[in-house]
Parts: structure tokens; C-alpha cells; sequence
């Protein structure tokens, strides 16, 4: 939207130099960007633009980036290497001439939800949603060898989450005083489409959803020492998040690679584009996690390698279904509904319910 408001008629999208491991081959990322890509259909058929900008017309390869750019694609790598990289706009040193023919093919996939009625006669119509996503990225073409991608840890493990936490809700002694929502979406993969269609056509009114827990691929390959949080210093929910993670003797810690905007790429982040506070936890990188988790980045997401048996550290399960749990379980007894941070960015520019002070 910001490329349209000045003048753009088109974008492309160029794979940008990364450190270390999180820099992947560009003929896996080409697989990706050459699938179909999905949305969710309007009621007369048409597809749904879920952010309606400068259509992207293609994405080039660092070789081809620098052929396009010439010897100014130098600077951009010198940039690239820095702790934190800015970049200056670049005039290209040819011109690039593209064609593109869509066509639509319709299909169908289905979100899941189940629910928990609230206790409360006050509270029990606002509703909390713990999340996961139920898809992952099928097959690659071609080659020799398992080609299967199975997504234990994204997200079967998630999903194992969700349903775990639904049973300590039912489980429980006594019932939550908020009802809470457990809702498996589908096509995350895809662009976070389903929690996009049910953040467009919820089955409770908006405005009752107080907040979103959000489960997705957990790396749980080691014994974790830590939690990172994304979106805790946002909102009230933060004093909660540390209340349900200290109580495990374990400290928040802070995001540990905000270049890749983590924040933003997952199912809960519909919700905050519909101004509801937001949390997603992930185990974090102190003692063996920095290791484990580049390990697992490098070698096995969204490869045939995330498979059920690749290590997984079965006891770290239960820890991690408690504290999310400990969060929800907070947030639907609370007194009050969570609210955004005082001039936060998100809140502010979603609308969201806010702090006074």
C-alpha cells in the first residue's frame, strides 16, 4: 500500500543477504514462490485480497539482484553484513520487462474450533482463544529420497498443544470464568488465511474475543531455560506471561532475532489486525537453545527432516502445554480484559482497546 500511494504499478521482491543460518538456498525458497497462492473466496466466488497493495510480480535471486542493479547491489551486501543493516534505494541499471498469467482454482479447507462456555454470569460471554495451525507445506517435487514434509514440530506438536490445554480446561476443577475458544486454522502456511477468513467471519462476536494465545512450532529438541515472548511488553498481557513463566523459574527473555519480524508471521497476528491483544511463545536460546534452535532452522524446517523422530525432547511438552496454559487460564479469570500498552504500535494502529497510562 505504501509503494501504491507513490505510484507504484508493481513490486519485486528480491532474497535478501541473511546471516548464518537463516540464509537458505534460493532454489528452496523458489519452490515456495512458485506455489499457488491461496486465499479464501468472498460469498460471489471472487478471491479475497487479504491486503489489497502493488501486486508483486516476482522475486529475484542475489544473482540476479545483482545484475539488476549493477554495482550497487555491492552496497547492499556491505549492508547486509552489518548487526543491524539499513539500506539506501538503489536506481537500477537496467530495466526489467514482466508477464504474468493467473488463473483460480477453488478448493476447500476447513478451520476447527471447539469451546469451553464461561462460568461467570458477567464475564462468561468474552471469549479467549488459544490457536495453532493444522497445516504444514506437502510434498517437494522431484528428487530422490523422503520428499514428504511432515511438520512434526510445525505444527503437529502445536496442535498436540492446543488439544492439551483443552483438556486441562475440561479437566479442571473449576471452569474458566471467560469461555475459552480452541481454534485449530488452516493455511497458515499459505499466509495465515485461515485465521485471516475467521478473524473476517468469527463464530463469536469480535468483540467479545478478549485476547489470542497463539502455539506454533514450538522446538522442543531440548530442555529449555527460557521463554521468549513475542508481543508480551505490548500489552497487559505481559505481567501475566511472566507471572505463568517465572512461576516455572524461568525468565522472559527478549526477542533474540527481531530482524526476521517473527511477531507479525503467525495466526495471532489476525488478531491484532483486529485489535485484540496477542501473545505467542516460543522455548528460548539460553544454554543449549541457541544451538538446538539453528540447528533445527538449518537443517529441518520446512524440510523433510522435521519428522517425529528427529530428537524430540518429550519431556519438554508439558512444560510447555503448562505455561501456556497458566496464561490462558489467567486471562479468562482476570477481572479485567487485556488492553494495549499506552501508545503502542500495533494498538494504535489496529484501534485496539488501550491503557490510560
Amino acid at each position: 500500500s505504501l509503494a501504491a500511494a507513490h505510484g507504484a504499478v508493481g513490486a519485486i521482491q528480491i532474497d535478501m543477504p541473511r546471516a548464518g543460518p537463516r540464509q537458505r538456498p534460493f532454489s528452496a525458497l523458489a519452490r515456495y514462490y512458485n506455489a499457488p497462492r491461496v486465499t479464501w473466496a468472498n460469498p460471489d466466488g471472487t478471491a479475497h485480497a487479504m491486503t489489497p497493495s502493488t501486486p508483486v510480480l516476482g522475486t529475484l535471486s542475489q544473482t540476479g539482484a545483482a545484475k539488476l542493479f549493477g554495482k550497487g547491489w555491492e552496497a547492499v551486501m556491505k549492508a547486509a553484513a552489518a548487526t543491524k543493516p539499513t539500506y539506501k534505494p538503489l536506481v537500477a541499471a537496467g530495466q526489467l520487462t514482466v508477464a504474468s498469467k493467473t488463473s483460480f482454482k477453488p478448493m476447500d479447507s476447513s478451520n476447527v474450533i471447539g469451546l469451553i462456555p464461561g462460568s461467570d454470569p458477567k464475564l462468561k460471554d468474552e471469549v479467549v482463544v488459544l490457536s495453532a495451525h493444522l497445516d504444514h507445506i506437502g510434498t517437494n517435487e522431484g528428487g530422490d529420497g523422503d520428499r514428504i514434509n511432515n511438520g512434526a514440530l510445525d505444527n503437529a506438536i502445536g496442535i498436540a498443544s492446543l488439544i492439551e490445554e483443552a483438556k486441562r480446561f475440561k479437566t479442571a476443577a473449576t471452569p474458566p470464568k471467560r469461555t475459552v475458544m480452541f481454534l485449530a486454522v488452516t493455511a497458515e502456511e499459505k499466509g495465515l488465511v485461515g485465521s485471516d477468513y475467521f478473524a473476517n467471519h468469527p463464530t463469536v462476536p469480535l468483540k467479545s474475543i478478549v485476547a489470542d494465545v497463539n502455539l506454533d512450532m514450538p522446538i522442543l529438541t531440548y530442555k529449555f531455560e527460557d521463554m521468549v515472548v513475542f508481543g508480551a511488553d505490548r500489552s497487559t498481557l505481559g505481567p501475566i506471561v511472566r507471572k505463568a513463566v517465572g512461576a516455572m523459574g524461568l525468565p522472559v527473555s527478549p526477542d533474540p532475532m527481531p530482524e526476521e519480524g517473527i511477531f507479525v508471521r503467525s495466526d495471532h497476528f489476525r488478531f491484532v489486525q483486529k485489535g485484540i491483544p496477542s501473545v505467542f511463545l516460543w522455548p528460548g536460546q539460553a544454554g543449549p537453545g541457541k544451538a538446538a534452535v539453528n540447528d533445527f532452522m538449518s537443517h529441518r524446517y520446512h524440510r523433510p527432516g522435521d519428522e517425529i523422530d528427529q530428537g524430540i525432547d518429550w519431556s519438554q511438552g508439558p512444560r510447555f502445554v503448562s505455561v501456556n496454559y497458566a496464561i490462558a487460564r489467567e486471562i479468562a479469570d482476570a477481572p479485567e480484559r487485556p488492553v494495549w500498552n499506552k501508545g503502542d504500535y500495533f494498538g494504535t494502529l489496529y484501534k485496539g482497546p488501550m491503557a490510560a497510562k
